[in-house]
């Protein structure tokens, strides 16, 4: 006799059969933003999301096989980590049946471009096709070119799912609480998308995930003082390990009980700052050492390395009492050539092993180099991305 698995258990099995996966695992934290909830009163009965919360019909569910279920989890999952009703919100309501079948056209192709030749997904019969015309294009450019609705779907094309526009918080108190939660989940989704795409690394599901479609999502225009000081926070809060006896509350609102964490004592930071003849002794440099001094004293890792370097690290200053780290202390040297691998090799040879590293460069270092610990590249020349960690760009 087979079971039959209700609605929430199969939404529970898509979500860690994807957390699983060495590709889709970038969305693993976006699926625990906001709350998942079944619901049979969705007309149609099939799914919608509000851009931070998710609902699925369960008729629609039992509708569907599991390859088929893990789609429909990604296709929520990546309007949410886009910010398809925030970022296209005048589109939608101007024609919102049009701009929701832009935003699914979109989808279906960032899901289905990952999982070519994998299998690991089936898209449902119900929604629009995968159509390649518009790989490229992004939600605004596909609802440009989709002829404009008569009496239900663009050519008889039919959206897969449906999208409730969150308060967009414009005047009065109610409206700057609206504003305010929209700005933290914005942050909360560039988050766990971050962190994603360090799992991916990890899983050796590719080293550079910012390429075709995923570009719009990871190399969004931000603030590099909110970025920066996010990765020092949360890389620098002491070494994380998995434990039962704690649950993670970011997961508990779907039902899924995952190891929680505990932290130990904060690690050591290195900084590693590109004194060669472009960068030494400029006014971006001594903004950029502001910023930085001030997050070390809130976030007061052990100890802070600071290594001046251009063609070798040619000066080395160490604060040891946790937080210490001070811009007037600061002593420059360099003046030379650039080689960008040389911090990394340093490390290695004095056996130096921090918690995560910072770098400051213009961009142009030659050889990049190479290491395993979490880094952060603050790059002033803003066409220039580092081939690993973390990429901001210094606005001069």
């Amino acid at each position: 006799m087979t079971t039959k698995i209700s609605a929430s258990d199969k939404i529970k099995r898509a979500s860690l059969a994807i957390m699983g996966h060495k590709k889709f695992c970038l969305y693993s934290g976006v699926l625990a933003c906001g709350k998942t909830t079944i619901d049979d009163t969705i007309n149609p009965p099939t799914a919608c999301t509000d851009g931070w919360n998710v609902m699925y019909h369960p008729d629609f569910l039992d509708s569907l096989n599991d390859k088929q279920v893990r789609f429909l989890v990604l296709h929520e999952a990546v309007h949410k980590a886009f910010r398809h009703l925030d970022t296209w919100r005048a589109i939608f309501e101007k024609d919102a049946q049009r701009a929701n079948i832009a935003a699914d056209v979109f989808v279906q192709l960032v899901i289905s471009d990952t999982d070519a030749g994998e299998g690991f997904v089936e898209i449902p019969p119900v929604g629009v096709p995968v159509l390649p015309e518009f790989r490229g294009m992004s939600v605004g450019q596909i609802y440009d070119k989709l002829p404009e609705m008569e009496g239900g779907g663009s050519g008889g094309m039919q959206a897969m799912d449906g999208h409730i526009l969150p308060e967009d918080g414009e005047g009065g108190d109610g409206d700057e609480a609206a504003k305010a939660r929209n700005a933290m989940q914005a942050q909360e989704i560039d988050r766990a998308i971050r962190q994603g795409e360090q799992m991916v690394k990890a899983r050796g599901g590719g080293s550079d995930t910012r390429d075709g479609a995923l570009g719009e999502l990871l190399t969004p225009q931000v603030d590099w003082k909110r970025l920066l000081r996010e990765f020092v926070q949360d890389t620098c809060k002491g070494s994380d390990e998995a434990t039962w006896n704690r649950v993670s509350r970011r997961f508990v609102a779907q039902d899924l009980y995952m190891p929680g964490t505990f932290t130990e004592q904060m690690g050591e930071l290195v900084i590693g700052f590109d004194t060669s003849g472009s960068c030494f002794g400029t006014d971006v440099m001594t903004r950029f050492g502001s910023e930085l001094a001030s997050i070390i004293k809130a976030v007061a890792p052990s100890r802070t390395r600071v290594l001046y370097w251009d063609t070798n690290v040619v000066h080395e200053q160490v604060f040891d009492e946790p937080g210490r780290f001070e811009i007037a202390d600061l002593k420059p040297a360099g003046g030379g050539g650039t080689d960008g691998s040389c911090l990394f090799d340093y490390l290695r040879e004095k056996r130096i092993k921090p918690q995560a590293i910072v770098q400051f460069t213009d961009g142009y270092v030659g050889d990049w180099g190479r290491t395993d610990v979490p880094t952060l590249w603050a790059i002033t020349e803003a066409s220039i991305t580092a081939p690993f960690g973390v990429s901001v760009h210094i606005k001069v």
